[in-house]
């Protein structure tokens, strides 16, 4: 395996200028950047701060007991009761068969970073994962990309329609679930280590209740040596140790607002585009009932909350006593989700992807109103994945991996287009049958000269000749549409593996096509991966 380093610009300009140090870093986060010093930093601001750890690692235990979590995760999970103990922190939704690429990168940069800071300051790091288990958009996390009928399709679980339930609460049908994976891992075509996959998924899906379940399960047995522990935000039994910060929420929500709003005037301030939509009555908080989410909106004039419709309404000391007494009603937004994380958990770091960037420095100024601090903000590990037969068909059609990843691709198919329509076979032929017809007909006159009777020959062996061009002409025609067919499916390949769909290919492909190629210790290879949290874009040519 080898890997190249590009710099490649993030979607997002905030993001990129992160990424390169062109980010006033003071305008929009705590720490400038993510280095030594910073880490040591964090680690005396977090020494002086008190968290409930005997609570999270309770709760964390039994949570994971449900699943086949390894003995190194539940030791990590043991350290957090330490008191001086930190975490690197990263998350994501529970897509299925963990979604694209990049969520498995994610995890991948919290284990690399986790196990780096441990061994720099001398005290036990914690590798979690935050599984945005209250998200209730299922629709972006029902379905896998793959390839059929030589298009990149979505092949999306068929579940019911939920209303807004939350991840965690959204059911899996085993034999649907099954008939589905079997579906998806067809398609990545059969090799030594298919069998062992669908195996693997089963045993996974065994464990499993709902989406965020399966999640769960895969994610800590892929990386059960490295004892990565999860977090699932969307679970009930954690909502006690959050209902405290639920109240402070709820009794400063308006400040919350008024902060992100005042943050965001900043940064554009600065040429830089919101990504929080947040209107001034937003309250930052999600009633939940069970089956449906509902935003939370503050009505100033009446004094009161309510959801978007107006139909639930609730006085602020209503609210509160149901913060206290069932805890379970709430879940958190964009904005809150952020500031829960720093109540309850020492972090260290946060592991984020270039729109997280982006909008957690939006979040500058409601950490201090809580009396917290934004950790420093690690870029994952982003990464192209370049296959062997990907390098030949790369070589032959004269680009490199970086090329297409810097949009370079269409330019190379509209040139060889253009070289493949001005094929001199039509002008060419046509000029050989004027040649042939020219030679022939001397030789068509001479012979009737000589007898008359040779007429009919002459004119038969000259249709006969112009009859071997048109066939030699059509035997060419052929043959090309076969190079072309061939050189065409290059580009096919090649924008497949790469740009599908026009995204990059983390943002699409899954992890279970690269294990089911490339074996289990797929997973490993990547991790061994140095230098995942400097910012550059990995090429890794397999």
């Amino acid at each position: 395996m080898e890997v190249r380093e590009i710099p490649l610009p993030a979607a997002t300009k905030l993001a990129a200028d992160y990424i390169a140090g062109a980010f006033p870093m003071e305008s929009g986060f705590a720490y400038a950047q993510a280095d030594d010093e910073a880490f040591c930093r964090r680690l005396a601001h977090l020494q002086r701060r008190t968290y409930d750890r005997n609570g999270l690692a309770d709760y964390l235990h039994a949570y994971h007991r449900s699943f086949s979590a390894s003995a190194a995760t539940m030791a990590n999970i043991e350290k957090l009761r330490d008191e001086r103990s930190v975490v690197i922190v990263g998350g994501q939704q529970a897509g299925l068969l963990t979604g694209p690429l990049y969520t498995i990168y994610k995890i991948i940069t919290i284990i690399q970073l986790a196990k780096e800071q441990e061994r720099k300051l001398g005290v036990p790091v914690v590798p979690l994962f935050w599984i945005a288990g209250e998200d209730h958009d299922i629709a972006e996390i029902d379905h896998v990309y793959v390839v059929e009928e030589g298009e990149v399709k979505k092949a999306i679980y068929p579940h019911k329609p939920n209303e807004k339930r939350m991840a965690a609460d959204v059911p899996l049908d085993r034999r649907v679930a099954k008939e589905w994976i079997e579906r998806v891992v067809k398609t990545y075509g059969e090799t030594d280590v298919t069998n062992e996959l669908l195996s693997f998924l089963s045993s996974c899906l065994d464990e499993a209740r709902t989406f965020v379940d399966f999640f769960a399960a895969i994610v800590l047995r892929l990386f059960a040596d490295d004892g990565l522990v999860v977090f699932n935000a969307g679970d009930a039994a954690v909502r006690p140790l959050e209902r405290r910060f639920f109240a402070a929420l709820i009794e400063r929500h308006r400040d919350v607002t008024a902060a992100v709003l005042t943050q965001q005037e900043a940064l554009r301030a600065l040429g830089y585009a919101p990504l929080i939509e947040i209107g001034r009555d937003a309250a930052n908080l999600f009633y939940y009932d069970g089956r449906e989410r509902s935003l939370l909106q503050y009505d100033e004039e009446r004094g009161l909350f309510r959801n978007k419709a107006g139909i639930l309404v609730w006085t602020r000391e209503e609210l509160l006593e149901l913060a206290e007494t069932k805890p379970s009603c709430f879940s958190n937004n964009v904005v809150t989700r952020p500031l829960m994380q720093e109540y309850l958990l020492p972090t260290l770091a946060f592991v984020a992807g270039p729109g997280e960037i982006a909008y957690w420095a939006e979040l500058k100024e409601a950490f201090p109103l809580f009396d917290l601090e934004m950790p420093p903000v690690v870029p994952r590990l982003q990464a192209t994945l370049v296959s062997r037969s990907l390098q030949t068909d790369l070589s032959d059609i004269g680009l490199e991996a970086a090329d297409v990843l810097n949009g370079r691709l269409e330019e190379a198919k509209r040139r060889w287009r253009e070289a493949t329509a001005q094929a001199p076979l039509a002008s060419a032929f046509a000029k050989a049958r004027e040649d042939i017809e020219a030679a022939h007909r001397p030789l068509r006159e001479l012979g009737v000269a000589i007898d008359r009777g040779l007429e009919g020959l002459v004119a038969k062996n000259a249709a006969i000749i112009q009859a071997q061009i048109e066939f030699l002409q059509h035997a060419f025609e052929r043959a090309l549409l076969r190079k072309h067919e061939t050189e065409w499916r290059k580009f096919w390949r090649i924008e497949t593996s790469l740009r599908p769909n026009g995204a990059f290919q983390e943002r699409v492909w899954n992890v279970f096509y690269y294990i089911n190629r490339y074996g289990f210790d797929f997973v490993e290879k990547i991790l061994a991966i140095r230098g995942s949290s400097n910012g550059m874009h990995k090429i890794v040519y397999m």
